[in-house]
C-alpha cells in the first residue's frame, strides 16, 4: 500500500493543476477504469473537468479535489521530494495525497462498490462541486466523506467565509507638502482595523476556532517621498455556523459604506466590495458514515472552506470532512505530508469499502 500511495501521489503532483485539471483527470480516469470503475469526465469550464467514477450501485461516496493552490515561491512544486517519512511538493497534502489514498483503497478492494468524485476548482471558485452531476445513491442518506487534511478528525461543522477587496485613491503629492491630503495607505489600515471589529467575528462555535480576519494581500505607494496615489487590500473573514452569510455580508458592507463616506470628506475615494463568500455549514453528528468510519472520540470542525459546503448547499448531500495530515503547511512553500498518514488514510478507506 505504501509504495502505491507514493507512486500515485508523485504521478499526480507532476501535473500542474493550479489553472487547469484536464490532463490529471484523464490520468486518474485511466487508473480508475483499470480498477473496474465506470468513469465520466464532466467539463464544467474549459480545461476544467470533474471526474465521476462509479463501481456498483452502492458503497461510500468519497470526494476530494485535484486542483492545487498556486506554486508561489515553492522551489520545485511539481516534483515530489522525499525526506524520511515525509513527502514534499505542491499538492502532496492538499489534496493529491488524499486522492492517492482514495485510489489506492479502491484498488485494494476491487469488488467493493463505491462512488468517487474528484473535483476541479476547489481552491478558487468551487465550480467543480457546485456543478457536479452526482448520481442517486445511498450516500444522500448515509452521508459522504470529503478528504482534506484534518489530522484524522471527523469534521461535521465547517467555517464559512466573507472575502473583501478594497481600493483607496487620492491625488499624489510631495511627501512634505504643506497641503497634505488623506493617504490611501492610512485609509486601508483603517479598513483593516474596522473589519477586524466586525460583530460576526465575535461569534463562537464549540467545534471551531474563533473566526478571524486574515489580510492576504496589501499593496500601495510608489516612493517614500511621494504621498501614495493608490492602495488596496484583499482579506478574508471566517463565519461560524449560527451566523448567516447575509448577516456577515451586511456587517461588512455597512462598515465599508461608513468608511467610504468618512474618507470622502477628506478628499479620498474608497471603494470596497465582497469578492467571494460561502455559508458556514453543519451536518448531523449521527450520519451513518461517521459510525462506519469506526473512529472513537468526538467530532470536530473544519476551519477552512471545502467542497463539503457546495455538496450540501447545492446537492443536499451531507458530507463529513476527514483526512490525513495537518492543514498548517497547505498553501505554503513547504507543503508536506507524512507517508504514514496517507497510508493510514488509505487503510481507513479500505475498511470502509467492505463494511
Amino acid at each position: 500500500m505504501e509504495d502505491r500511495v507514493i507512486e500515485l501521489t508523485s504521478a499526480l503532483v507532476a501535473f500542474p493543476t493550479h489553472e487547469r485539471e484536464d490532463d490529471a483527470q484523464a490520468y486518474l480516469a485511466d487508473v480508475l477504469t483499470a480498477a473496474g470503475f465506470d468513469c465520466r469526465l464532466q467539463e464544467v469550464a474549459p480545461g476544467r473537468p470533474n471526474l465521476l467514477a462509479r463501481r456498483g450501485s452502492s458503497g461510500p461516496f468519497l470526494c476530494s479535489h485535484i486542483d492545487v493552490h498556486p506554486p508561489h515561491a515553492h522551489p520545485d512544486p511539481w516534483t515530489v521530494r522525499r525526506e524520511g517519512d515525509t513527502l514534499i511538493g505542491r499538492g502532496v497534502l492538499d489534496a493529491k495525497g488524499q486522492v492517492a489514498a482514495i485510489v489506492a483503497a479502491c484498488e485494494a478492494k476491487p469488488d467493493a462498490d463505491a462512488c468517487v468524485l474528484i473535483t476541479c476548482d476547489e481552491e478558487y471558485g468551487g465550480i467543480g462541486s457546485r456543478d457536479a452531476d452526482i448520481p442517486d445513491g445511498p450516500w444522500f442518506a448515509d452521508g459522504g466523506i470529503v478528504c482534506e487534511p484534518t489530522n484524522f478528525r471527523v469534521c461535521t461543522a465547517q467555517m464559512g467565509n466573507v472575502d473583501v477587496h478594497v481600493e483607496a485613491s487620492a491625488p499624489p503629492h510631495h511627501a512634505y507638502s504643506i497641503e497634505a491630503g488623506a493617504s490611501p495607505v492610512h485609509a486601508i489600515l483603517a479598513v483593516i482595523e474596522t473589519l477586524d471589529s466586525c460583530s460576526f467575528l465575535k461569534a463562537r462555535h464549540p467545534l471551531l476556532p474563533a473566526p478571524r480576519l486574515n489580510v492576504g494581500r496589501i499593496a500601495g505607494g510608489e516612493h517614500p517621498w511621494r504621498a501614495a496615489a493608490h492602495a488596496e487590500l484583499d482579506a478574508t473573514m471566517g463565519v461560524v455556523p449560527g451566523t448567516t452569510l447575509a448577516e456577515a455580508e451586511s456587517d461588512v458592507n455597512d462598515r465599508i459604506a461608513d468608511l467610504t463616506t468618512r474618507w470622502a470628506a477628506r478628499g479620498l475615494a474608497l471603494r470596497g466590495r465582497v469578492s467571494d463568500s460561502s455559508e458556514p455549514i453543519e451536518v448531523p453528528r449521527d450520519l451513518p458514515i461517521i459510525e462506519r468510519l469506526g473512529l472513537d472520540g468526538d467530532v470536530s470542525g473544519m476551519p477552512s472552506w471545502t467542497d463539503a459546503a457546495y455538496l450540501l448547499l447545492h446537492h443536499q448531500l451531507p458530507c463529513v470532512v476527514f483526512g490525513a495530515g495537518s492543514l498548517t503547511t497547505a498553501h505554503s512553500d513547504d507543503e508536506r505530508v507524512e507517508i504514514s498518514d496517507l497510508v493510514r488514510l488509505a487503510e481507513f478507506l479500505t475498511k470502509l469499502l467492505v463494511r
